[in-house]
């Protein structure tokens, strides 16, 4: 099966860079020649080589490799996508922490890293199970963090269980989100696991700027109940307009995609509403009139859990049209009640844990989401489930001091 891996992986190499040559945004070249393993010159300590995928994953594994420097560890981190990349050449290109894309599945590439910077543990974010680099790491211990495995996952690790118990037996330690993960591996022969929780829900890795709080604050009206809806996909604004047409609201669109931005003025102004973009209004110190005729387009990048943070109910979309699901623990981390659409295949545990509990409210129709924001307009009821879903965010949160613990006595 190993053999078999390694001839598929070559075979489809030439792809791969092809690929990278398309969707690497920047210094192509030298991140591909980075990935097969040259431009790797640095003699570099770095006891501890930290990987993640996406922009979420290496936020979490940037907060956990300050940690480990502050106590004196050398730390590497690699990330796979332009958006993990970016935010790492951010963080980190005047610090002690080193960075790199993350290399091609090639056996002497995982080698030369794990020989120029003396890599002692690696640690690799949820499924990143990569088989060379897991065989290749004979001289470093192995930790998955964060690990979840899906349905879909679960499915394919048993109908080929004989390789995933080898795989799996590379890894010294696993620090799982839930204790169904848990079983799940041990049923796959994983016995050196640790319940850890999700560190996608740590409150560290959610944090808002006061001044743009303050900005923010100055749009919204003071005597109706202030909505965004977050993250909003095509289809999406215009299920909400019309799902809370005539309800006394105050409701302000952010779409996911900044591209989109003069399709949602379209929209709003096709459904008979006056659209205001928060980039052109000039006072912030003059509160845009609230006639029941006005939706702001909330078109400043980065910035939304800052919006969040200032009003009174979160509607996270991507998941009402959309199937995926967008961050529904952001606006509760920000103090701010949530519901979601009912879409949510990115974060199908998460569902089952906040929102099959009634912790986290979703929808499917408009009349429910008409019915679940006439309900929170009363803000006591709307405070009271606020602390629930912040109380079961913290039963669920993962914990920095647990990694930093375990890859200790690793």
């Amino acid at each position: 099966m190993f053999i078999l891996y390694n001839l598929i992986y070559i075979f489809l190499l030439p792809l791969l860079i092809l690929r990278d040559l398309i969707t690497i945004d920047k210094n192509k070249l030298k991140t591909i020649l980075q990935k097969l393993g040259y431009s790797i010159t640095k003699q570099v300590k770095a006891s501890i080589w930290l990987h993640g995928v996406s922009l979420g994953e290496i936020k979490i594994l940037s907060t956990l490799a300050r940690r480990l420097d502050h106590e004196g560890h050398n730390v590497l981190i690699t990330s796979t996508t332009n958006t993990g990349r970016a935010e790492l050449e951010k963080n980190f290109s005047d610090s002690n922490i080193e960075f790199l894309p993350f290399p091609y599945d090639l056996d002497f590439v995982h080698k030369k890293i794990i020989n120029n910077y003396d890599v002692k543990k690696i640690v690799l974010f949820e499924s990143e199970f990569w088989p060379n680099l897991l065989s290749s790491s004979s001289d470093a211990k192995i930790i998955s963090l964060n690990t979840s495995i899906s349905d879909k996952s679960f499915s394919r690790y048993k109908s080929m269980k004989f390789f995933t118990t080898y795989i799996f037996s590379k890894i010294d330690l696993f620090l799982a989100q839930s204790k169904e993960t848990i079983n799940r591996l041990n049923i796959l022969g994983a016995s050196n696991t640790k319940l850890l929780g999700n560190m996608k829900i740590n409150p560290e890795n959610y944090s808002t700027d006061e001044k743009k709080k303050q900005k923010y604050a100055k749009i919204l009206a003071t005597d109706v109940l202030n909505i965004v809806l977050g993250s909003s996909h095509n289809g999406e604004e215009e299920f909400v307009i019309d799902a809370l047409e005539g309800l006394n609201i105050n409701l302000i669109l952010a779409p996911r995609h900044p591209e989109r931005i003069n399709k949602v003025l379209q929209i709003v102004e096709s459904k008979g509403y006056k659209p205001i973009k928060v980039s052109d209004i000039e006072n912030y110190g003059q509160i845009k009139e609230i006639d029941g005729k006005t939706i702001t387009i909330f078109d400043e990048v980065g910035d939304l859990i800052n919006l969040y943070s200032v009003v009174d109910l979160a509607i996270v979309a991507g998941s009402i049209i959309f199937d995926k699901g967008h961050n529904f623990m952001e606006p509760i981390f920000a103090n701010t009640l949530c519901i979601t659409g009912s879409k949510l295949n990115n974060y199908k545990q998460l569902k089952k844990d906040l929102c099959d509990t009634n912790q986290i409210e979703t929808f499917e129709t408009k009349n429910q989401l008409r019915a679940l924001v006439d309900k929170y307009k009363d803000s006591v009821i709307r405070n009271e489930k606020l602390f629930a879903q912040q109380k079961a965010l913290e039963d669920l949160s993962g914990s920095y001091e647990l990694i930093i613990d375990s890859l200790n006595d690793v």
